[in-house]
């Protein structure tokens, strides 16, 4: 693993990233980013290849550090690896500050138009500037509250055009909703899950709400908890279903 610290948007970043489209597959590259719309130091993971014969598919995962440390990755080198999910280019962005440890995913989840401006102004164009060409399409997924915040990009910005929000719990901010309602995007593919016990009362209004927009909607409703082990388990049908549009 190759492990970058940046002051900003630094030349020393811009140059590493070159190289990502150039690595062989299984490259895993860290670094962070100084964030001045957020005033945090943000820690971003990067797995993938890019293929110069193939259009590009980027997945930003948020939550990515915890996601990391429960074994997404390794899922989604597994699935890769047996040709389950196609070759794409994963982004992890960290809520947990690299150095004080503590977890901002409330802060940055909880209807932030900061943490969307972070997106949109700091994070995509320091991943995406030094490809060699513009993706195709991009998803973004969401657990838990990250579902939350995900839903709030999806109404506020035309960033993605496919999530994920898995377990999505959205009683911390209805402005999310409000946000969906009001929204011009169109033609957004939107994939949604629960577990058992788990964010029934919030997926069923979330749903309907996507459905009235005429957005392409599939549900998932698993035996599971609201928990990684239940996540991890959705992972190749949720990357198929994004990576498919």
């Amino acid at each position: 693993m190759m492990r970058i610290f940046s002051t900003g948007f630094s030349i020393f970043i811009v140059l590493t990233l070159q190289y990502l489209s150039y690595l062989p597959k299984d490259i895993q590259t860290q670094f962070h980013i100084n964030s001045t719309i957020l005033s945090e130091k943000i820690s971003v993971t990067t797995y993938g290849v890019i293929q110069d014969v193939e259009p590009i598919s980027i997945v930003y995962i948020t939550d990515g550090e915890k996601m990391i440390a429960n074994g997404t990755l390794n899922k989604i080198k597994q699935l890769t690896s047996q040709g389950k999910i196609p070759d794409t280019f994963y982004v992890f962005v960290s809520t947990i500050d690299p150095e004080t440890k503590e977890d901002k995913r409330n802060t940055y989840f909880f209807c932030n138009d900061d943490y969307i401006r972070f997106f949109e102004e700091e994070l995509i164009p320091t991943i995406e500037s030094t490809l060699s060409r513009k993706p195709k399409n991009r998803s973004l997924v969401g657990l838990s509250f990250g579902g939350l915040n995900g839903a709030y990009f999806s109404g506020k910005t035309a960033l993605f055009q496919n999530y994920a929000l898995l377990s999505p719990i959205t009683y911390p901010c209805q402005e999310a909703l409000s946000s969906i309602a009001f929204s011009e995007n169109k033609d957004l593919n939107i994939f949604i899950s629960t577990g058992k016990n788990d964010a029934e009362n919030y997926v069923v209004p979330l749903t309907q709400l996507y459905k009235s927009k005429d957005y392409h909607i599939e549900n998932l409703k698993t035996e599971g908890a609201h928990d990684f082990e239940n996540w991890n388990s959705q992972l190749e049908q949720v990357l198929n279903f994004m990576l498919d549009h």
